[in-house]
């Protein structure tokens, strides 16, 4: 690192990228650069000058995560030659540095909804449902170019709209695939419980997107008030049974005054397994155009979730994913008992948990982990813990380990009932794509049966050469 003065202010060089022009979209010179204590992905543009986008709130923060230790491997296959910079041929190609651990498949354009904030483009003019046919060469394609996953992810469009989702998603159900996931709005599902049976039948998990409780909020964000839909859709996963994720798109200046009580709604219902905060990424059909431009990173994310939820999940609870960027993805795991709120972390330190975290999402509960978790939970004894978590702990263990073997996707979906994750994810758009991210992205799309793009770079660069799911405006 080097400080230099510019303009009265210290501005401390990090290192050297490669980035994106908003206004001509061509790849660009680029830099991490700290000012203060923030850190920014300053682009130099040869027609449009200097643009810069926050991407770390504090420095100490910044690179802390950057020192994380990579994780997971390299594609399993190269699927595209390498024909120039990045992002010009993906596939895919040798530059890429992981595997693909979530597929996401786009199954429809059709959508009940037309979002403020929507960064994929839903067409009204001419839709769209994968076929059965197109989508069995899919799943095939992906498990023989990526080999098995932890999960895959149907969206769309809202997929709940396909009329044989069900069908599609028996064909998913595979050895290959530890779970299916839905994307959805909710909307289809709050009117059409019969569809939620059919889901529960086939052991999928729904991802429900829920932004606010503030009816103006949801007006501004999804164009009407849809709260209570939303609500009712995550009580018709309750009544049947069905694991859910909360999805919520966090906006400075929006929605921030929501963060407290959907945390609290995540930790408070036995059915939702998880939370996921994906900050609001300004680009596509709605968020293009979406404004003020002010970018949450990561790092302040978990700050705010630090100080919405007063301390009882820490900053220092949150570790970067391993098998992503740093700057792409935080997570934590999180056990309630007797009303608080206990980290993995208070068990067992963040090198250790990333050793089970480094092939996909999920955590690993290997036979090594229970070893592990065996020390700790004797550890914690020996230094005169609640004997009440002690129990809890115990339990679980005899739940996740029992005499009998199970599967680890099994132990998955036990420890997940006990041990609730918080994922803070930030796509990248126009201001914060940047090289280092892109190479290391493990979220991809499959396109054709040919290629598997990383899901920044297909959003950025590659949905508009596809007329099912763009409109050149």
């Amino acid at each position: 690192m080097s400080c230099c003065q510019i303009g009265g202010d210290e501005q401390t060089f990090l290192s050297a990228t490669k980035g994106m022009c908003r206004e001509c979209r061509e790849i660009v010179d680029a830099r991490y650069v700290a000012r203060g204590e923030r850190v920014f992905l300053e682009r130099h543009c040869p027609s449009h000058g200097k643009q810069t986008a926050l991407v770390a709130r504090r420095l100490s923060s910044y690179l802390e995560m950057m020192r994380t230790p990579p994780g997971g491997q390299p594609p399993r296959r190269v699927l595209t030659e390498r024909q120039g910079g990045c992002p010009t041929s993906c596939g895919p190609c040798s530059f890429h540095g992981q595997n693909c651990h979530l597929p996401v498949f786009s199954i429809t354009n059709a959508c009940d909804l037309r979002c403020p904030i929507c960064f994929t483009y839903n067409r009204t003019d001419q839709t769209f449902f994968m076929s059965e046919e197109a989508f069995v060469e899919q799943i095939d394609f992906v498990i023989d170019a990526a080999g098995p996953v932890d999960l895959v992810n149907i969206t769309g469009g809202e997929p709940t709209l396909h009329p044989e989702l069900p069908r599609l998603l028996r064909h998913a159900r595979r050895p290959e695939i530890g779970r299916i996931t839905v994307n959805t709005n909710g909307l289809n599902l709050a009117r059409n419980p019969g569809l939620a049976r059919e889901l529960a039948d086939l052991g999928v998990y729904l991802i429900l997107s829920f932004d606010t409780f503030n009816p103006r909020t949801s007006q501004a964000i999804h164009g009407r008030d849809i709260v209570e839909a939303k609500l009712s859709a995550l009580e018709t996963a309750e009544r049947y049974g069905i694991p859910t994720t909360l999805l919520m798109v966090l906006i400075k200046s929006v929605n921030e005054a929501d963060l407290a009580p959907v945390v609290e709604l995540a930790l408070s219902r036995d059915i939702v397994r998880s939370l996921t905060i994906q900050t609001m990424t300004y680009t596509g059909q709605g968020g293009g155009e979406f404004l003020p431009r002010a970018h949450l990173p990561v790092d302040e994310v978990e700050e705010l979730i630090e100080a919405a939820t007063s301390g009882r999940i820490p900053r220092a609870a949150f570790m970067p994913l391993p098998s992503a960027h740093p700057l792409c993805y935080g997570v934590a795991y999180l056990m309630s008992h007797g009303g608080a709120t206990h980290c993995l972390t208070e068990l067992l330190d963040k090198s250790t948990i990333g050793q089970y975290l480094q092939e996909g999402y999920l955590l690993r509960p290997s036979d090594e982990l229970e070893i592990e978790l065996k020390q700790a939970i004797d550890r914690l004894w020996s230094e005169g813990g609640d004997p009440e978590v002690l129990s809890t702990l115990k339990s679980m263990m005899t739940d996740l380990f029992p005499a009998q073997p199970i599967t680890v996707a099994e132990r998955q979906r036990r420890a997940e009932k006990q041990l609730k994750t918080i994922y803070v994810h930030a796509h990248m758009d126009e201001d914060t794509w940047e090289l280092g991210r892109a190479v290391r992205c493990p979220d991809q799309v499959p396109v054709d049966g040919k290629q598997l793009i990383g899901a920044c770079n297909y959003n950025l660069f590659y949905r508009m050469r596809d007329e099912r799911f763009w409109v050149t405006r």
